[in-house]
């Protein structure tokens, strides 16, 4: 985002904020919500602007709300160490450490070794391999490792195979490219780890209801969903937006093969973190079943996470180096640790909306007598095309409190329409600044704006169907 926009966000946030502030008391809009109301608006405004760094937004309930008599200190600090984001905190540990022994570079052109000669197969694998490994580690480092492999293959397509034409050549580049950056976010949404608005969504269901989201419960939806826009964005991509129908060169196959044999052979490294990885997600997804067994009724998803973490600290890599498998100074650079503090801003303003009544005031607004599906609808479309210019995490953290105040004037329950939003903040597919993922592809200069708009808007309409029936049926049965 340009330096000017980012200066007129600054002080159109400071202004409004502001002017909120100071306006007469409304009726049935308590002062204490007035004031958190404020602090919404100016949060709100510089997260979708990203006037300052959006971890540094984060920080402002920790001044302002003790300071305005919206929360006292407590209550305010508390959701900056709820427990989810130590589940996400060993979801990184995780990713760190599968980066640092090239685990994921040897999954992925393992998948690739598999996809034949199809110039589609060849990006359905690209896909695959990131859809799969956005799952574990996070999106961004997926689609960086997936880039230069992405980019190596487009290479010798263009090299080898003169008979293409020049468009048959741009549609293949641009589908791969962008089949990347897709899948990466797609696969986020599978579990409560892949990405951050699903695990804000379970940090404010525990926070507000008491509602805790199970790391399995969460895949019995998330992973539909991704399985079903997984393909639809494949046949979207290569056969509607850049159709993509020939046989590659047999230079490219050898290229993916050479990549792979330029690994070597598997490292003790590499064995010892599948095997911790492997464990960990048994963990995760037998837990139910394991806190049956006498004395381990305590065991927690994100207590899971940090035996993981604490596993991959102690654990000698066997490399020559004799370095463990993860250490502190590789979760020092590795770790986004901003995330974490929005990750606990967020919670912070959408508790200070629950409590001081803020959010019932909003969902008062709301016209009577709307179905749940029409609900879903409307909430669907309006965040996966909000996401399209602000954080995920940020607009999941902003919307949540609404909603779910909303679903419950409805007599809803909140997780119908939580979950919704949670989910379509991973579906921007429109533009560059939607996600990371999106960023990074069009970083390669191989894509140009109007043609990611073109195969976006496909996909987030598709998104918008595919998001509302999974929170009409799928989380019914799956997370009440």
């Amino acid at each position: 985002m340009s330096n000017n926009k980012k200066s007129v966000g600054f002080f159109v946030g400071i202004v409004a904020s502001f002017i909120v502030l100071v306006l007469p008391e409304s009726d049935g809009l308590a002062p204490e919500a007035q004031r958190a109301a404020a602090i919404f608006v100016l949060m709100g405004v510089w997260w979708a602007t990203e006037a300052v760094p959006i971890a540094i937004t984060a920080l402002i309930p920790l001044v302002f709300f003790p300071l305005l008599g919206v929360a006292n200190i407590e209550s305010t600090a508390a959701p900056y160490a709820n427990k989810n984001i130590f589940l996400f905190l060993g979801g990184f540990f995780l990713s760190i450490a599968i980066q640092k022994c090239n685990l994921h570079k040897r999954i992925a052109l393992t998948i690739l070794r598999f996809t034949g000669t199809r110039g589609k197969s060849i990006i359905a694998g690209f896909m695959v391999s990131s859809c799969v490994l956005s799952m574990w580690i996070m999106n961004t480092s997926t689609t960086i490792m997936l880039l230069p492999i992405g980019l190596a293959i487009i290479a010798v397509v263009k090299e080898s195979m003169s008979e293409l034409s020049e468009l048959e050549k741009l549609n293949f580049q641009v589908a791969l490219l962008l089949g990347i950056a897709y899948a990466a976010n797609i696969g986020g949404i599978a579990t409560l780890i892949g990405t951050a608005p699903n695990m804000a969504l379970n940090g404010f269901m525990e926070e507000q209801y008491n509602v805790s989201i199970s790391f399995l419960d969460w895949m019995k939806v998330g992973v539909p969903v991704s399985l079903t826009l997984l393909p639809l964005a494949w046949l979207s991509l290569t056969r509607l937006s850049f159709p993509v129908n020939f046989e590659t060169s047999p230079q490219t196959q050898a290229t993916i093969v050479e990549m792979r044999d330029d690994l070597g052979k598997i490292k003790t490294s590499e064995k010892r973190v599948l095997v911790i990885f492997l464990f960990t997600a048994f963990l995760w997804v037998t837990r139910a079943t394991i806190n049956n067994i006498p004395g381990l009724e305590g065991l927690t998803d994100p207590g899971i996470a940090m035996l993981c973490g604490l596993t991959l600290f102690l654990t000698p890599s066997g490399n020559i180096s004799k370095d463990n498998l993860l250490e502190w100074k590789d979760a020092e650079r590795g770790v986004p640790w901003g995330v974490l503090l929005l990750f606990g801003g967020g919670l912070s303003l959408a508790a200070a909306a629950q409590s001081t009544g803020l959010a019932a005031w909003i969902g008062g607004l709301m016209p009577v007598g709307l179905s749940l599906i029409l609900l879903v609808f409307m909430f669907s479309t309006l965040i996966i095309f909000l996401t399209e210019l602000t954080s995920n995490l940020a607009t999941t953290a902003t919307f949540l409190p609404i909603v779910a105040i909303i679903a419950t004037q409805f007599g809803f329950n909140p997780i119908l329409l939580t979950a919704s939003i949670a989910i379509a903040a991973s579906c921007a597919f429109m533009l560059p600044v939607a996600t990371p993922p999106n960023a990074i592809v069009f970083g390669s200069e191989l894509i140009k704006v109007p043609q990611m708009m073109r195969a976006g808007i496909v996909l987030n309409l598709i998104a918008i169907v595919v998001v509302s029936l999974a929170s009409i049926y799928l989380v019914p049965r799956f997370l009440m």
